[in-house]
């Protein structure tokens, strides 16, 4: 499907994941009948006996013809040591498997500690904040990132311009009651030089995670409105607020993002995803939920941004799922879902009696960053690319943001 957009001319976009996690040009050409893809940025198709090349799709771009796909990988070293170096000679992350720092996050939610995910019994948790006492549930959360061109996981912690966290073109933010993650595109960055427009998809996903927390923590002021609507908080309404937000701020600046968050009011778990960030609520060690890409066709999600027609009013899936104490909820990029299979992840869960969940959403990233630079092993984009007809191999190399969040008894007595 064709987006239109308004620069200074009327113009057609049509931006996609591609088979390149940057969503950039491709090249198109036939040979022999064959169909496969190098490292030069040439892919084969038997049912095109012309060549394109990157001239002709800029000649084309005004007339419907804006393609994008997925540049041939090349491994990456994936060596342990060097995900996990903590030298004291090399610049470290700020969050590891094995040790976390004293986050100094400005936000009123700092990350809580361990809970079981038995729902029957469960040790005490010991919060650093005070949650809303008329939700019945609260989220103990973690999350964490590595952005593609990076083996370092990312720092936890908001700067003082955002609420939300970058990590690369994704950005992600979470709270006791709220979980959200959005997946900038990055194939804006071929067309910046047109008309001298800048294109920062990343600064899209960074502002609609800011925007949606802040349009959150209205419901925790007493001195606003919303306040006295907390049980009436729709998610959809919360990012369409927020991307009328973020297209006010972003004058002279193009590009687009995915988005997906998720709202905790007692034991209703309510989402509004565009695009193809991913959602799973686990229980009992199994999935109760997971939900589906929303793409226009292969690797072409549904965004929000310059050149698209969506919107969460309009276009945004609505879900709302009953939720239990000790229900474990991930939520992520594609990065995160392109990569891992729900088994891959259910094996760091199934027959552990507690879960961290920063902990956890550590694991499943380095987990996710192994398996995107592997080109040996299978992965859900893979599977995807070839009941498509295309040619692919190994994981996806794309920016990583997973949260995890372990549903707690916000009334139990032990809770401080």
């Amino acid at each position: 499907m064709d987006h239109h957009s308004n620069f200074s001319f009327s113009i057609v976009l049509q931006l996609s994941h591609g088979f390149h996690s940057a969503r950039s040009f491709f090249t198109l050409t036939h040979t022999h009948n064959k169909t496969f893809l190098n490292n030069n940025k040439y892919i084969f198709f038997s049912s095109h006996s012309n060549a394109i090349n990157h001239k002709r799709y800029f000649n084309n771009f005004f007339s419907l013809k804006f393609w994008s796909t997925k540049k041939s990988l090349k491994p990456v070293s994936s060596n342990p040591q060097n995900f996990f170096d903590t030298s004291i000679n090399k610049p470290t992350s700020n969050l590891s498997i094995t040790t976390l720092p004293t986050s100094n996050l400005p936000a009123p939610t700092p990350t809580p500690t361990p809970t079981s995910i038995t729902p029957i019994s469960h040790p005490p948790v010991i919060l650093n904040f005070t949650p809303n006492e008329r939700n019945k549930f609260i989220l103990n959360y973690g999350g964490s990132g590595i952005p593609k061109s990076s083996d370092k996981l990312i720092s936890a912690k908001n700067d003082e311009n955002y609420y939300s966290i970058g990590c690369g073109e994704d950005s992600f933010f979470s709270r006791y009651d709220s979980l959200g993650v959005a997946d900038g595109v990055g194939g804006w960055r071929n067309v910046a030089s047109i008309r001298n427009f800048v294109a920062d998809s990343a600064l899209y996903a960074r502002k609609l995670m800011h925007y949606s927390y802040a349009e959150l923590e209205k419901y925790d002021n007493v001195e606003d409105e919303k306040y006295y609507h907390y049980n009436e908080a729709n998610p959809v309404d919360i990012l369409q607020a927020s991307y009328e937000q973020t297209i006010k701020t972003l004058d002279g600046v193009v590009g687009s993002s995915t988005a997906l968050i998720a709202i905790l009011r007692d034991d209703e778990l309510r989402i509004a995803n565009l695009g193809d960030c991913g959602i799973g609520v686990i229980r009992y060690n199994d999935y109760i939920f997971r939900n589906e890409e929303q793409q226009h066709s292969f690797n072409y999600p549904y965004q929000l941004g310059t050149g698209s027609l969506n919107t969460p009013k309009n276009d945004a899936q609505q879900f709302t799922i009953k939720i239990q104490q000790g229900d474990i909820i991930i939520m992520g990029s594609d990065g995160i879902f392109d990569n891992l299979f729900e088994e891959d992840i259910l094996e760091e869960i199934k027959d552990k009696k507690k879960i961290d969940p920063q902990m956890l959403s550590d694991t499943l990233a380095w987990k996710a960053k192994q398996a995107s630079v592997d080109l040996n092993i299978d992965s859900p984009f893979q599977s995807r690319a070839l009941q498509e007809g295309l040619p692919y191999q190994g994981g996806k190399r794309d920016d990583i943001s997973v949260l995890v969040a372990v549903v707690t008894d916000n009334l139990d007595k032990d809770i401080n």
